[in-house]
């Protein structure tokens, strides 16, 4: 790819994050509308997008549908953000869209009203979309009802959880921030929601305002006999055992959600049947969420990126390692709860690091507040590579998904020089 479209996005990305709609209304309008022709599925969520989306794809593509998806963060550089049928799209793709839209940045920044990097890709994703693919799973960025995405009109609506992220932006409780995600809930369109306790109150206020129905879990679908990699899917009239590839107790949550969206999908399409479905969510893996990226040693990769990351994470590995030593290099974005994050780690974690990376919103060591808990990495690349060599124990790597994209190019790179 054309190094100038690699800088044009590193500076885009100063912007920072603009909430509001105008300009992506602007672009998608210069574009002439095409959110307006591909059918969607809409997903917002604290935790759980990514994975839910994967086990929604994985799915519907085994029923023969051209699937695409728009995801973020990216764990494939530019192109990653944009998959069709679960692959990421070339890099020839990515510069002929970015072409293609160029002229109508161009032309907004000359009025002083500059999209963003993620209004940008989500252009260049709908633009994709409407000429490609059946059926797009659209990840919402950040919140649900000022996100950039929310510019579409889904046939299916999922929040996946609500927990505490972003609270500059969506505000300081549960209430708050599921009162935004539940902003993508439109007329007359279901909404399924894996959000349970008070949080859930904003949401199911939304669906009736919209006389769209509602599908809650723990309420009109559930999990019953859970172990560490199966479970059993239950709703009044159907029930399903799943055995999954992807590894944490999180995921079985996910799993379910995308589940009941596939039954309401069912209803929609008619073609989708739900054995081949259930087959192809169990050999799901799922890139950046608790995945090995290396044997010997084990090198171990999950975007933990938020406080509730961060517990389900300790769950994950208590459950895999509950006595062994394994060594954690943990780094994160100043903007999230860094140090109830580290707190969380230090205190089931005795081998924890703390580092840092190459990016504008990545805390620096100086930013941690905890400096008596974990041992500070001013070099982690120099850090995996002597681990890699002298470690017996496994490693985990957590945090950002910006910095497990980092870790997991690097991890590559050695492999690839070896």
């Amino acid at each position: 790819m054309r190094t100038n479209i690699h800088e044009f996005f590193e500076k885009r990305q100063q912007l920072g994050v603009q909430p509001g709609l105008d300009r992506i209304e602007a672009l998608l309008e210069a574009l002439d509308h095409p959110e307006k022709k591909f059918t969607s599925v809409h997903i917002a969520g604290t935790n759980g997008k990514g994975s839910t989306g994967a086990f929604l794809q994985a799915a519907l593509r085994a029923n023969r549908y051209r699937i695409g998806t728009f995801t973020s963060p990216s764990l494939n550089g530019l192109t990653g953000f944009i998959l069709y049928n679960g692959e990421f799209i070339s890099e020839d793709v990515f510069a002929e869209l970015f072409e293609e839209i160029e002229p109508v940045i161009e032309q907004m920044d000359r009025e002083g009203k500059p999209p963003s990097h993620f209004e940008i890709m989500t252009a260049m994703a709908f633009l994709y979309f409407s000429r490609n693919v059946d059926i797009a799973i659209i990840e919402a960025g950040m919140g649900g009802r000022d996100d950039t995405t929310n510019v579409i009109q889904p046939v299916l609506s999922i929040i996946t959880t609500v927990s505490k992220d972003h609270t500059a932006f969506l505000g300081d409780t549960l209430v708050e921030i599921a009162a935004h995600k539940a902003g993508i809930i439109k007329p007359h369109t279901p909404i399924i929601t894996g959000v349970e306790g008070e949080a859930l109150t904003p949401i199911v206020n939304e669906a009736n305002k919209n006389r769209a129905v509602l599908y809650r879990f723990g309420m009109d679908f559930t999990m019953e006999n859970i172990q560490i990699d199966e479970f059993e899917w239950k709703n009044l009239g159907s029930r399903y055992r799943v055995k999954l590839r992807t590894i944490g107790l999180h995921q079985h949550h996910n799993a379910s959600v995308a589940i009941q969206a596939l039954k309401v999908l069912k209803n929609r399409f008619g073609h989708l049947d739900m054995h081949t479905s259930i087959e192809a969510i169990q050999k799901v893996t799922i890139p950046g969420r608790m995945e090995k990226i290396h044997d010997n040693p084990f090198i171990l990769v999950d975007g933990a990126h938020n406080e509730a990351g961060v517990r389900a994470f300790i769950k994950t590995v208590r459950a895999i390692y509950p006595r062994r030593k394994v060594h954690v290099l943990f780094a994160a974005f100043k903007d999230k709860d860094i140090e109830e994050m580290q707190r969380l780690l230090a205190d089931v974690f005795p081998n924890l690091y703390i580092t840092s990376f190459d990016h504008p919103r990545a805390a620096a060591l100086t930013d941690y507040p905890l400096q008596d808990k974990g041992e500070q990495v001013e070099d982690w690349q120099a850090w995996m590579k002597e681990k890699i060599k002298t470690s017996m124990a496994p490693i985990l790597i957590t945090g950002s998904f910006h910095f497990v994209d980092y870790i997991r190019s690097f991890v590559k790179s050695l492999e690839a020089s070896e």
